[in-house]
């Protein structure tokens, strides 16, 4: 069954820009940097278009050595803490040479602490990290501290909000979601000033740290070794970060993608075609820089499929980015780590899709907020 609210849409003048990020401090448990700089370039055709690289310096070569690995041993550090401490080399054990029974041979690079003390309301500890491989060495890496046990974690990509390279710009909210279980990846390292990423582009950017930590997750010397859900995949982002998730749509690992404070400046069909996993969107209904317009123009072109479950959840009265600053993320925040459970962890309790679905859904009686949806299972 479809329902949908009555939208109120603001005609924006053609070439402003979903991306500019102000914010308040966060007032909570992290120390939040605000709003990060505003998008600047013309608009774009749909989020669906041609993905821009990475721009900037050569690649790092790594704070601490690395090795070969043979034969699958755990690495000395165990799988609890990550790397040896001192920052010495990542050694492994005198197994087999990769000879097709099941040993692998391959280098790790360990990660090293980045940012101060971060938490979120879940009940893991988290830990915030950097690593100097190619392909994740533009990336900040927020991970719950336990890797012991038989918990796997999800996969989250993050896209920053003005397409911004620091990593630490929603980091109340990355802490938030990686508290609850998840190996979180946010677009930038950690107040990173250079020049934002390029409007519209920056989806291969995200599908590189997907790539980097699904082939970590098969490395006996990572200290992630077989400790990531690699078949549980979700993309979001914060305005033109959103435009970053959306060029993750038609990758076939992905389990679910969203934007939040975003959406495509015009229609593009090709783009609405290409996506095959359910489909969330947050924003607020006085967004003055029009995403409450953009993402209910892709919520519409995508449930007038017929077939892809989508969501859209909007905050009345609330401008750009919305809580997304505030203590753990705010609400805009919780309405996205709901649909993670849901999603990518099959919850359907009130933690899950029960908090977004159903006549006493925590968001559906709640007037402050405006729900769509169409094609739910």
């Amino acid at each position: 069954m479809r329902t949908k609210s009555t939208w109120a849409f603001t005609w924006v003048a053609l070439g402003m820009i979903v991306g500019a990020c102000s914010g308040s401090s966060d007032d909570g448990n992290v120390g939040g940097s605000g709003g990060g700089p505003a998008d600047t370039g013309a608009s774009v055709s749909g989020s669906g278009g041609e993905q821009a690289s990475a721009t900037g310096g050569p690649l790092p070569t790594g704070s601490g050595s690395s090795q070969s690995t043979a034969g699958g041993a755990e690495p000395s550090g165990g799988a609890g803490g990550g790397a040896p401490a001192g920052g010495g080399e990542t050694t492994g054990g005198n197994g087999g040479s990769g000879d097709g029974s099941g040993g692998f041979t391959g280098t790790c690079t360990e990660s090293r602490p980045a940012g101060g003390n971060v938490s979120g309301s879940g009940p893991h500890q988290v830990v915030v990290e950097t690593n100097a491989d190619p392909g994740i060495n533009q990336g900040t890496i927020f991970r719950p501290a336990d890797l012991g046990g038989d918990a796997k974690y999800p996969i989250f990509v993050w896209g920053q909000g003005g397409c911004s390279r620091d990593g630490l710009a929603n980091q109340a909210a990355m802490a938030e979601i990686a508290s609850h279980g998840y190996f979180v990846v946010a677009d930038g390292t950690p107040e990173n000033s250079e020049p934002n990423r390029d409007l519209g582009g920056g989806g291969d950017v995200l599908l590189a740290y997907v790539d980097w930590v699904i082939a970590e997750n098969e490395k006996p010397c990572s200290a992630y070794y077989h400790r990531i859900d690699t078949t549980k995949v979700g993309a979001n982002g914060f305005s033109c970060g959103g435009l970053m998730a959306a060029g993750t749509a038609a990758d076939p690992r992905m389990t679910t993608w969203g934007h939040t404070s975003s959406g495509t400046f015009s229609p593009d069909q090709a783009f609405y075609n290409s996506i095959h996993t359910p489909v969330l969107i947050v924003t607020g209904t006085a967004d003055s820089l029009g995403a409450n317009q953009n993402g209910a123009r892709d919520f519409e072109s995508i449930a007038a499929r017929g077939d892809i479950p989508v969501m859209m959840f909007a905050k009345v009265g609330a401008d750009h980015g919305g809580d997304l600053w505030a203590r753990n993320g705010g609400e805009f925040t919780q309405v996205n780590l709901a649909w993670l459970n849901w999603w990518l962890k099959g919850d359907e309790s009130a933690t899950g899709k029960g908090m977004l679905v159903g006549a006493s859904c925590r968001f559906c009686t709640d007037r402050s907020w405006q729900v769509s949806s169409a094609n739910l299972p």
